[in-house]
């Protein structure tokens, strides 16, 4: 069964090509330059219509100073509404503010902000069918006055959202993650029977929406060892195992394996042992995902009401400007989105 959760069903059935939202990301960061070269990047032609969410100065600056063409049509956000053909590259022109390329701010972290809310209010009305996003700097978005750890829960809040997760996606290897932006002091002490079983309940119900197989599920353990039967922690044995018996009893048509030591489960999913992997932290799920697929891998929002698709990596200020910023992550986010909505 197919996630078609936004009202216009027949507008989206009508179009000839996918609509793909792209948030341009923190405008000092590399997100501008690497969303226009994935929207120009000739083997996305005629795949969709690629529709960035930016400050349409900048983005013209910006593609001037990298020498690249500047290809695009400036369109206010309710042109979107109108189901006639629009051009296959296209700006919404969302106000930047006074921004320095390389030098991150509280004015570039509001811009970013500004971008994913009108690509979110797009997507809720029906009239994108994907959303992309840029990187944004967290430390620059919570100084702008948004007090969310990130993008992931950002975009929870907007769409009203209550059980979503973080899952990144490679060919070989998908993991999502139990907690996402908290310090690793704290992974304990929020992992609970609760919230394991609300996440394998999400892997089940939100994977087959996007296409992707979830009959094998793997858990990994919090503890080195996954605890070894108890003597090195007893979170494996106290909180795991109970939620994924009850996953178990709920989705008996899965093969849910656990708590299993995290330091072979992913190599095992990697060689074709489990469809994916549940991670407990963070860095315990993104440090196989970017050794074994950086670039390639794309983090992915479950739960949200439409496709969300991101790159995996950051703003890269140091970077920014230069035309050395690979877009490689970007154009796969953006094939990856088109490939989820095929479901």
């Amino acid at each position: 069964m197919c996630r078609r959760a936004v009202p216009p069903l027949s507008k989206t059935q009508r179009r000839t090509h996918p609509r793909l939202g792209i948030t341009t990301g923190d405008p000092a960061g590399i997100g501008p330059e690497i969303s226009l070269r994935a929207a120009l990047d000739p083997t996305l032609d005629g795949a969709c219509q690629k529709i960035l969410f930016g400050c349409w100065d900048l983005l013209s600056s910006r593609a001037a100073a990298l020498g690249l063409p500047f290809d695009f049509v400036r369109i206010a956000s309710s042109a979107l509404e109108n189901e006639e053909a629009l051009p296959e590259r296209c700006v919404v022109d969302v106000a930047a503010g006074e921004i320095v390329t390389g030098q991150g701010s509280k004015t570039s972290g509001a811009a970013a902000a500004r971008n994913i809310i009108e690509c979110v209010s797009a997507c809720r009305k029906g009239v994108l069918d994907a959303m992309v996003t840029a990187p944004l700097n967290k430390r620059f978005f919570q100084e702008a006055g948004y007090s969310f750890p990130g993008h992931t829960e950002f975009l929870a809040h907007l769409t009203g959202t209550t059980e979503f997760a973080m899952a990144f996606l490679t060919e070989r290897l998908k993991v999502v993650l139990a907690t996402i932006h908290i310090p690793l002091r704290s992974v304990a002490d929020n992992i609970t029977p609760e919230l394991i079983y609300r996440k394998l309940r999400l892997i089940m119900q939100e994977f087959p929406k996007l296409g992707l197989a979830c009959r094998k599920v793997a858990v990994a353990g919090i503890n080195p060892h996954a605890g070894e039967s108890g003597l090195l922690g007893r979170e494996e044995k106290d909180c795991l195992e109970p939620a994924i018996q009850r996953a178990r009893e709920e989705f008996p048509q899965a093969s849910i394996q656990g708590a299993l030591p995290g330091d072979t489960i992913f190599w095992r999913a990697y060689n074709g042992e489990f469809d994916v992997v549940l991670a407990m932290y963070h860095d315990q799920g993104l440090a196989p995902i970017k050794l074994l697929g950086f670039g390639g891998a794309v983090n992915v929002t479950l739960g949200l009401p439409f496709v969300r698709t991101s790159v995996d990596h950051g703003t890269a200020f140091e970077l920014a400007g230069q035309g050395i910023a690979r877009p490689d992550s970007m154009i796969n986010a953006m094939r990856w989105a088109l490939r989820l909505l095929q479901c």
